[in-house]
């Protein structure tokens, strides 16, 4: 099998980048105006990275990272946003090496540690992906405010 290659995305990736955040159940961003304007401020943020998997040029997967100051952490901490595998892709190792790169680059930027949210109800969840990459799950809860 081919070598899975994770680079940085490109201005050029967004409707491939749209097509995996649709797959992932994101539906509405299929024809939300926004997302371009959107995928572009991401792409130009220097605390946020968009890395796409590629096997023998082929796209397979995505991840998004957040890096910011955290003063419980007296340093920085690297968020996974998003993270998602084309299906025909699942169990070949690209979210595994999506991962890695995600905890390289938390390395890198001298984080002192990698958070990410997930659904419980999430095959990737179940099957327990998450903690066979380093993961332990945190007794936090997920609070939302959506203005109206």
């Amino acid at each position: 099998m081919t070598h899975i290659i994770v680079r940085r995305a490109l201005a050029e990736d967004r409707e491939t980048v749209r097509a995996l955040l649709v797959a992932l159940g994101y539906v509405h961003l299929a024809d939300d105006a926004g997302f371009e304007a959107t995928f572009a401020a991401v792409l130009a943020d220097p605390a946020r990275g968009v890395w796409l998997a590629e096997r023998g040029g082929e796209v397979l997967g995505l991840v998004t990272t957040m890096v910011q100051p955290q003063l419980r952490l007296a340093g920085v901490q690297l968020t996974i946003e998003e993270l998602v595998v084309h299906e025909r892709a699942r169990g070949t190792g690209v979210g595994r090496a999506l991962v890695a790169h995600a905890q390289e680059e938390a390395r890198r930027v001298g984080a002192r540690r990698v958070e990410l949210t997930t659904n419980r109800t999430r095959p990737v969840y179940l099957r327990g992906f998450y903690p066979s990459c380093g993961f332990t799950e945190a007794s936090s809860a997920v609070m939302r405010w959506i203005p109206v």
